[in-house]
């Protein structure tokens, strides 16, 4: 089904969105070097969803969720989030916003080579104004909950690559956030390690409401989806449930 007008998920119009973009514009670089890499986005996300975005390399999967994360400012367009005008927001406003409200699971992990699990998971909740105590034993229950308290005290360097994951994971939750953004979560991961994370991730949206957006080159993912958007060339081509995996047969 190709878009041309606002789409909510099949299932989905009991909710008010979470996250809903219109025609969203973004280009880099300028005059013959100029790459058009969003063309007119229009969707609306919901709560209690784990959506994927799917497409191949360079279609503007990973540009359009910085874009409706509040990390990349589109040329044009608008973005609400929760409520709120994400683009009307300053810088401050942003880094605030994303505080209060988001998390986020990178393909890389992006974890401190010195500090421990437990203070990785930590650090969201110290920027929040959670310190000592209940940020410890907030940031433990987390770690707990993505089957890594033991690793607690563990750095990066002593971690396998899924724990690093989960640690970014359990980092991700840590506030309970109402969005949680990922970007190639599973890319490095091994089979079992991957249905770990994404399991993970389906849980955030089935038991915590949570709004989950994740942008995947991973087919594995597919069935463990609510709904899933397809792009290429810079537009969403596609939206609709995703298809179960067949009977008997685990995606893993």
């Amino acid at each position: 089904m190709t878009m041309h007008a606002l789409v909510p998920s099949p299932d989905a119009t009991r909710a008010t969105p979470a996250v809903t973009a219109r025609g969203v514009d973004k280009s880099f670089g300028a005059g013959a070097a100029r790459n058009h890499v969003l063309k007119a986005i229009d969707i609306a996300i919901h709560p209690g969803e784990l959506t994927l975005i799917m497409g191949p390399s360079g279609c503007g999967k990973s540009t359009l969720l910085a874009v409706l994360s509040g990390l990349l400012r589109p040329d044009a367009g608008s973005v609400e989030v929760l409520g709120t005008a994400l683009w009307d927001l300053d810088d401050d406003g942003l880094d605030a916003f994303r505080l209060a409200h988001c998390g986020f699971v990178f393909q890389g992990f992006n974890l401190f080579g010195a500090l421990t699990a437990l203070e990785q998971v930590m650090l969201p909740l110290n920027y929040a104004g959670v310190t000592g105590r209940a940020a410890v034993e907030q940031a433990y229950a987390a770690l707990c909950d993505v089957g890594l308290g033991p690793q607690a005290g563990l750095r990066p360097s002593e971690l396998s690559g899924g724990q690093k994951q989960r640690v970014a994971v359990a980092r991700a939750f840590v506030k309970d956030p109402a969005l949680v953004f990922a970007d190639e979560p599973t890319s490095a991961l091994d089979k079992e390690n991957g249905q770990v994370v994404v399991g993970l991730l389906h849980r955030a949206a089935r038991e915590r409401g949570a709004t989950v957006l994740c942008v995947t080159h991973d087919p594995r993912l597919v069935a463990h989806a609510d709904r899933l958007l397809r792009m290429e060339d810079g537009r969403i081509t596609a939206d609709g449930p995703a298809p179960a995996a067949p009977s008997g047969h685990s995606p893993y």
